[in-house]
C-alpha cells in the first residue's frame, strides 16, 4: 500500500502502533488527535496550488498574492481586473525598470497602448555613447482607470533614482479606482 493510500484511511496512524500501545485508549485518541491535525495540514497542502492559479485563488489569496508581487489592488475593482493585474505582474516580474516592462505593466492597468522613450541603452567599448538624458517620455493613449497622479506615482516607483518624467497622454477619461502598482508610501498616488 502506498504513503497517499495508506493515509487516506480513517485510524491509519492507530493502525501502526505496537499492540500493546494500540490497547491503551489513552494513547489511541492521542495519536488519533495527531491523524486528524495530520488530514488537516494535508488538505490544505493539497489545496495550494488552486490558492496560487490566479484564475482560481479567492479573493483574499489575491490581495495577498498582489501585495507579495508590489500591487496594490482595489476591493472595488472587478474581479477578473484584479485577477488579470496579478497575472501581468507576475510575468512581467523579470523585466521589472525596463522599457519593456514599464509598457507592458502600464498597458496591462490602463488598456491603453503606451510608448516609453528613453536614451537608455548597451554600448559597446567602440561604441559612441550619447550625452546622458535624464529624462524619460511616456506616450499613453488614455490612463484608463488611473489618474495621471497614480500613473506619475507609478513611474517614479519603476525608473531609476533621478530619472525625469514627460507624461504625454492624448485622451483623459474619468477617472475611478483600480488596482496600481505600491508607490513608496504614498496611498493617493
Amino acid at each position: 500500500m502506498t504513503g497517499r493510500a495508506l493515509t487516506e484511511r480513517r485510524g491509519w496512524l492507530v493502525e501502526q502502533l505496537p499492540r500493546v500501545m494500540a490497547a491503551d485508549p489513552v494513547l489511541r485518541d492521542f495519536v488519533t488527535a495527531f491523524e486528524q491535525v495530520h488530514e488537516t495540514v494535508r488538505e490544505r497542502i493539497d489545496a495550494i496550488e488552486y490558492q496560487i492559479d490566479t484564475g482560481l485563488a479567492n479573493p483574499e489569496m489575491l490581495q495577498f498574492l498582489g501585495a507579495w508581487l508590489g500591487l496594490e489592488l482595489e476591493p472595488t475593482d472587478p474581479a477578473e481586473y484584479r485577477r488579470s493585474m496579478v497575472r501581468e505582474v507576475g510575468k512581467l516580474l523579470g523585466w521589472r525598470g525596463t522599457r519593456y516592462g514599464v509598457e507592458a505593466l502600464l498597458e496591462a492597468a490602463t488598456g491603453a497602448r503606451v510608448t516609453v522613450i528613453d536614451a537608455g541603452g548597451v554600448f559597446g567599448s567602440n561604441d559612441t555613447v550619447p550625452p546622458p538624458d535624464p529624462v524619460v517620455v511616456v506616450q499613453m493613449d488614455h490612463t484608463g482607470h488611473l489618474t495621471e497622479r497614480q500613473v506619475m506615482g507609478f513611474l517614479q516607483s519603476e525608473l531609476p533614482l533621478g530619472a525625469r518624467v514627460r507624461l504625454d497622454v492624448r485622451f483623459q477619461p474619468p477617472a475611478r479606482g483600480r488596482a496600481r502598482p505600491v508607490t513608496n508610501g504614498d496611498e493617493d498616488a
